[in-house]
């Protein structure tokens, strides 16, 4: 690997780490909430196989981290009309508390950032990284 590669990797490493070190205090683990954030920005109806393709982890991951969020009352499955094996998954009252609670203290880093970068910067950060999340997504 060349320098210019080792310094992208490294860049790519340290933004994780300082983004999972903010200090938000959730009763539940990061990983948990991103689950419930794509629950709430969903355009349409979210499977289980919808989580586990968006958040890149197994299924059996998915089955166990849902059975989690379920149990603890943040979200609730509701049977599929059309297929008695599958179905989808909503917010409870608690899950869209969570949400809300949480949103401020997500909030503030975007914009830092977006204060910090520009409206225009900002976009194209998100637009970048977007587009970087859909090319790993296919090698996993």
């Amino acid at each position: 690997m060349n320098p210019s590669m080792y310094r992208a990797a490294a860049e790519v490493s340290l933004f994780c780490r300082l983004n999972l070190r903010q200090k938000i205090d959730i009763p539940i683990r990061r990983g948990d909430m991103s689950v419930l954030m794509y629950l709430y920005s969903a355009q349409e109806k979210v499977t289980p196989v919808a989580v586990s393709e968006f958040m890149g982890i197994s299924r059996p991951c998915t089955t166990a981290l849902l059975k989690r969020l379920e149990g603890d009352g943040y979200i609730f499955r509701s049977p599929s009309r059309s297929d008695g094996r599958s179905y989808t998954l909503s917010l409870t009252e608690k899950g869209q508390q969570l949400i809300a609670t949480a949103h401020e203290e997500y909030e503030r880093s975007m914009q830092t950032l977006k204060n910090e970068m520009g409206i225009e910067r900002f976009c194209l950060f998100l637009e970048l990284i977007e587009q970087s999340n859909s090319i790993l997504r296919q090698k996993l």
